[in-house]
């Protein structure tokens, strides 16, 4: 505008000098051809000058309306689609090294201290396979009974370690009994898979239109005859019911690689924790390097640093379930707070997966 507006006086005032050098002299100026052309020229000059630009102007905005409107709506459905998530309406945590889940989220709390460290389930010491597994299943069950005598049918997937996978039938068989027996009247649908599909297994969930209830159990177990000093003993299990008002959610998993864990962190803050910044971040099986480069991202004030869980030190070794131990402990320790980062390697893996999580919302007081 600074430049056209002079332009614009330039081009009309040279019009009233041109009519009246050229209006004939003697000629009355009173007269409506006079004060017509004197009017009407400098009109017409800005006209011929200005019009195609204000076109292309035009047509130029009219581009850049459209193109944003378009990047708005792409913006829109990539936001979707990065918070589709899995309504959980409760999760928990079996872990060798303690049962006090509920601390883990207390920031000055003594807990143990198991870096480097295999732990074994207390309960589960001169256990056979079989028989961790029953005690496993029956502990499970009575945690989430009540919940599942309100159903009529259920689907349990178990996530497993690969050498109880080798068992798979036999897994499958003893939740259906052990499940049978403790939760009587309700349809039990079993099936097995490998644990360190987890990731790609909640991808695959959350785009899906589901309405049964799902109960998720991952274990990592010492097995019979093999070496027992690869992981740490722990499990986790979480009830998902679509639809489900009171519940938390695991939002769609982010797999991401060194170089490109910037920009992803950032396509969580701005998609999937737009209005509540995360103030926290659980770590499993990550690299001391990572944790500083994901806590570097997150904290916006250096003032007000993104308070890490490095759990490994906590629970021990890490094992193919200890990222779905991961997510349990957020939901379960840090109930009615804001949103959580969970980050975790698969063993031998090189990909890091992030996946935020709603907390579980707080329990009920008993009347």
């Amino acid at each position: 505008m600074r430049v056209w507006l002079p332009t614009l006086v330039a081009i009309a005032s040279g019009a009233v000098a041109a009519v009246l050098l050229l209006w004939p002299h003697g000629k009355p100026t009173n007269t409506v051809q006079f004060w017509g052309g004197l009017i009407g020229a400098p009109l017409v000059a800005c006209a011929l000058v200005f019009g195609p630009r204000l076109n292309r102007w035009e047509r130029h905005q009219t581009n850049a309306e459209e193109t944003e409107r378009e990047h708005e709506r792409l913006r829109g459905m990539w936001r979707d689609w990065s918070r589709r998530h899995l309504r959980v309406v409760d999760a928990a945590a079996f872990v060798a090294a303690t049962n006090e889940i509920d601390k883990f989220g207390e920031a000055k709390i003594d807990l143990p201290s198991n870096k480097d460290r295999i732990i074994e389930f207390r309960w589960a010491m001169d256990l056979s396979a079989a028989d961790r597994r029953r005690r496993l299943l029956q502990l499970v069950a009575e945690r989430f009974s009540d919940a599942l005598l309100t159903r009529s049918e259920i689907f349990i997937s178990l996530m497993l370690d690969d050498v109880s996978l080798k068992q798979a039938e036999s897994v499958r068989q003893q939740a259906k009994n052990v499940f049978g027996e403790l939760v009587p009247g309700v349809v039990f649908n079993v099936e097995a898979q490998s644990a360190t599909d987890g990731a790609p297994w909640i991808t695959e969930r959350v785009d899906r239109i589901e309405t049964t209830t799902r109960l998720v159990i991952a274990a990592q177990f010492w097995a019979d005859k093999v070496d027992r000093h690869s992981f740490s003993e722990g499990a986790a299990a979480f009830l998902i019911e679509p639809g489900a008002s009171a519940a938390g959610s695991i939002f769609r998993p982010m797999t991401s690689a060194r170089n490109t864990l910037e920009a992803d962190l950032e396509q969580i803050k701005q998609y999937q924790a737009p209005a509540v910044p995360l103030t926290q971040v659980w770590f499993a099986g990550c690299e001391d390097g990572e944790s500083t480069a994901i806590r570097s991202a997150l904290t916006a004030d250096p003032k007000k640093s993104v308070v890490e869980r490095l759990l490994d030190g906590l629970l021990g070794v890490p094992g193919p379930v200890s990222g779905w131990i991961a997510l349990a402990i957020a939901m379960e320790a840090m109930r009615g707070g804001g949103p959580q980062l969970v980050a975790w390697r698969e063993p031998e893996s090189e990909s890091l997966h992030l996946c935020t999580v709603s907390p579980l919302p707080q329990k009920e007081a008993p009347v």
